[in-house]
């Protein structure tokens, strides 16, 4: 797949969302984002899909469907609003004081299971803060909430116990008024949609207007409800306070930080990209579109000094890889007997698919992503696969080659520790890799079906027996590329403390 085409794509989607986000709604569609995983838009570019037509039938089937499944998920979030009324805990803030807002993920079902809340994503940053005496407050990205309110009363239980008590939540946020246009946002949305509709002069346009239409399903008001968290977050906060968000540049991100930069123009926003990232995942990308249109941070802290966004307006820092500490103390134990490993991702599918074209493979072990459960895999594992827990990289020292499906940036991370990895793809699909072509056939490969494999392992294991010294340079290039040692220096200086 070439670059240049990637470029094609990427520049015809924002060419729409210049006009489009103008628009708070539209920054909602699954289009526009630019993700290979919320449309298919990228995919049956790519594949040259089959247009299909769009009939009466199609649009009121998918406009019905939207606005069933956000009738009740608005139901729900109203009884969840009722829930944290009646038993949220008054959260001690103080907003005359400078403060550090933490935009982060919370995992509901892994607090709930560990019965205490620990933040997975900044990893000494809370360290640094506290060292230097900065007030730091969390807003929430609830994750795995799902259809349950007994779940998010559970969670406030929890978050009412925690000593800290710097919780802020949307549910505290939002007034009547602001309930009454999520209200509206969900009865216009579908309508709203056929402004976007192009002229069909390209093939490009009728996979587009076909795609419009197709996500509505999976199309809700998240987004927008944070653009309205973030008008009122804006005149709360301190004009010396600062934003420090987990930023994967998603739609609730981009309205997030509209709502900000439009409000308090004196607040500063760090979007952490602290994560391992992917040349074809588009929506990761920021382009000057992007900063003339107000939905990036002011500064984007990267993991590592390559960078795949194209944007000369953008403010990019070498930030810290705050989640990847271990790498930069690993010492492989090459005594020890080694085996294979299987690291599955969060997407099922994608897993159950590595699980079925190693079938074969008659001995190796299996580690979970956090996000999943066994259940999800019982039925697709053999009688001597066992499942392994514990440390990523006390596992890697007993391991020779690594399976992952596509999207898993622990082949990153194998590949900075010497392992050789091997990245199990479908032939109908994106194979959406974090490797770039250094190492290709020599510390990585990929295989698309069970026929290749054997071959491919046993040619990446010769390859690593006769050629360590190689080895071991190229595990040098990605680590020196894609991550930064987050020591207190490093903490300190990216975060300006």
């Amino acid at each position: 797949m070439k670059h240049t085409n990637l470029n094609v794509i990427s520049d015809y989607i924002d060419n729409i969302k210049k006009c489009a986000y103008k628009d708070v709604a539209h920054m909602e569609n699954n289009v526009l984002n630019k993700n290979p995983y919320t449309s298919n838009l990228i995919h049956n570019y790519f594949f040259e899909t089959q247009q299909k037509k769009i009939t009466k039938l199609f649009l009121c089937k998918k406009i019905s469907i939207f606005y069933i499944k956000n009738t009740a998920i608005f139901f729900l979030f109203l009884i969840n609003l009722i829930i944290f009324k009646l038993f949220s805990k008054k959260s001690n803030i103080d907003f005359e004081k400078e403060i550090y807002l933490i935009d982060i993920f919370f995992f509901v079902d892994k607090i709930i299971e560990d019965g205490f809340f620990r933040d997975r994503y900044f990893p000494g940053l809370y360290k640094a803060l506290e060292t230097h005496k900065k007030e730091y407050i969390f807003l929430p990205r609830l994750y795995g909430l799902g259809k349950s309110p007994l779940k998010f009363y559970k969670l406030l239980r929890i978050l009412n116990n925690d000593k800290r008590n710097k919780f802020l939540f949307e549910y505290e946020l939002l007034s009547i008024l602001d309930i009454l246009r999520i209200a509206v946002f969900i009865a216009t949305y579908p309508i709203k949609q056929f402004n976007l509709i192009q002229q069909e002069n390209s093939r490009l346009d009728k996979l587009f207007n076909y795609e419009l239409f197709d996500v509505l399903p999976n199309t809700h008001f998240e987004a927008y409800t944070r653009y309205l968290s973030g008008k009122k977050i804006s005149k709360m906060l301190s004009s010396n306070s600062k934003v420090i968000s987990w930023q994967e540049f998603q739609n609730l991100e981009k309205t997030f930080y509209r709502a900000i930069r439009e409000s308090n123009s004196k607040i500063i926003i760090y979007g952490c990209e602290l994560l391992v990232k992917y040349k074809l995942y588009l929506s990761m990308h920021i382009t000057n579109t992007d900063v003339d249109l107000l939905i990036t941070p002011h500064k984007t802290l990267l993991n590592g000094k390559y960078n795949y966004s194209n944007s000369d307006k953008h403010n990019f820092i070498n930030g810290v890889s705050l989640r990847y500490k271990d790498i930069f103390r690993f010492i492989n134990d090459y005594n020890s007997e080694k085996t294979l490993l299987v690291l599955l991702g969060y997407d099922v599918i994608e897993s159950q698919n590595l699980l079925k074209t190693i079938e074969h493979v008659s001995r190796l072990e299996i580690k979970l992503h956090p996000a999943t459960n066994k259940k999800m895999f019982d039925s697709y594992k053999k009688v001597n696969w066992n499942y392994v827990y514990g440390d990523l990289y006390e596992l890697f020292k007993k391991t020779n080659i690594v399976f992952v499906s596509p999207m898993s940036g622990t082949a990153l991370e194998a590949v900075v520790c010497g392992i050789s990895v091997i990245i199990i793809a479908s032939s109908n699909s994106l194979t959406v890799n974090p490797l770039v072509n250094l190492g290709y056939g020599k510390i990585w490969d990929i295989v698309f079906d069970r026929a290749e494999l054997s071959g491919k392992v046993n040619a990446l294991l010769e390859y690593k027996k006769n050629n360590p010294y190689e080895i071991s340079s190229i595990s040098d290039w990605y680590k020196d590329n894609f991550f930064i040692e987050p020591t207190d220096k490093n903490i300190s200086r990216v975060f300006e403390l």
